[in-house]
């Protein structure tokens, strides 16, 4: 299944790009889903991002998966509803509690 992402900063808003440490990457099921998303963002730094780029545009202040420790990247429940939108990309290991879903499988 085909994924489409978006990356902003967290903190964003209409008046401010926020920080570049606290960027925060959306999963859809569609890519009408995410451009949509995107275009209705008031988030100043909300932007449309291709999948090679995704670990890179979540990898804040060199928070990366230790595969050593059993963690992966995953998509997680994102805690807001949005149109279209699987969950948030994040660091998680199999005894996650929300039930991560494995980014590469």
């Amino acid at each position: 299944m085909k994924r489409y992402f978006s990356a902003e900063s967290e903190h964003g808003s209409s008046s401010s790009h926020g920080f570049s440490n606290d960027t925060i990457v959306l999963c859809f099921n569609s890519k009408s889903a995410r451009d949509e998303y995107v275009s209705k963002s008031e988030n100043l730094s909300c932007c449309k991002i291709a999948a090679r780029d995704v670990t890179k545009e979540a990898t804040n202040d060199n928070i990366k998966p230790h595969t050593f420790w059993g963690e992966f990247w995953g998509i997680i429940e994102y805690d807001k509803e949005i149109n279209g939108c699987v969950g948030e990309v994040a660091v998680c290991n199999d005894s996650y509690s929300f039930g991560a879903e494995r980014l590469y499988k």
